[in-house]
């Protein structure tokens, strides 16, 4: 029996969880002059969790965490890297909504955004975000994070929690597919953008090199006055 009798069935994924990643191409001669940047605000943290938010659920130790406004520092390069960013976010959203809207006519707005350097077993216990739709990673530095030759959790990656798996759920390979956790590839200059409802931690690092990345949370909305406004506007 030919397939296309055998499988006349036909199937589509509904509530899907989108990421995109993409790489910063300036990152090369750009990167190293943000990192030291974020030294030197480092240096002059009041405490390790200078934010101040979610405190017990981050390492004691081997972590500092930045204030939630750093994408307010006068920095040249840090500004080129949030204009990145910000494009790269536009186009994720106009993505995952099937292109409704082009990405210029689209605003974004950074309503957190702060700097982690890691290392000596430093985390950050599972998490989702409120009061934005998209959040995102930019890893500068990843050190020595990665699997390497071990099966286990990878050395300091950002693991995602799918939102599909809940208490008392059956599994067969019937749901092989939803998978309960994803670990997003490790890469300096990788931008990696996710939903804020997301599920999400930092793993535990340790290496010669610390680890540091920047993440934000982001809101996403139609330009008011474009085009698109007045034909959404009406559609819905």
């Amino acid at each position: 029996m030919p397939d296309t009798e055998r499988f006349d069935l036909q199937g589509f994924q509904a509530w899907p969880t989108m990421l995109f990643t993409r790489r910063w191409r300036e990152f090369a001669g750009e990167g190293p002059d943000i990192i030291a940047f974020l030294r030197e605000l480092q240096s002059r943290q009041a405490s390790a969790v200078d934010s101040n938010v979610a405190v017990a659920a981050k390492s004691g130790r081997g972590l500092y965490e930045s204030s939630f406004d750093l994408f307010r520092e006068p920095h040249e390069k840090l500004t080129k890297l949030v204009r990145f960013i910000e494009s790269s976010l536009a186009m994720a959203a106009s993505v995952a909504n099937g292109q409704e809207v082009p990405p210029h006519d689209l605003v974004v707005t950074f309503v957190d955004s702060w700097y982690h350097i890691t290392n000596d077993g430093g985390f950050h216990d599972a998490h989702h975000h409120h009061g934005c739709s998209w959040c995102g990673i930019v890893y500068l530095q990843i050190g020595e994070s990665g699997r390497g030759d071990s099966p286990g959790a990878p050395n300091g990656g950002s693991r995602f929690y799918s939102p599909l798996i809940t208490g008392g759920l059956y599994r067969d390979y019937g749901n092989k597919y939803l998978n309960e956790t994803m670990d997003v590839p490790l890469e300096d200059g990788l931008l990696v953008l996710f939903p804020s409802y997301l599920l999400h931690s930092g793993l535990p690092y340790r290496g010669g090199k610390d680890r540091v990345l920047i993440a934000f949370n982001a809101q996403v909305h139609i330009r008011e006055g474009s085009p698109s406004a007045t034909r959404v506007r009406g559609a819905h």
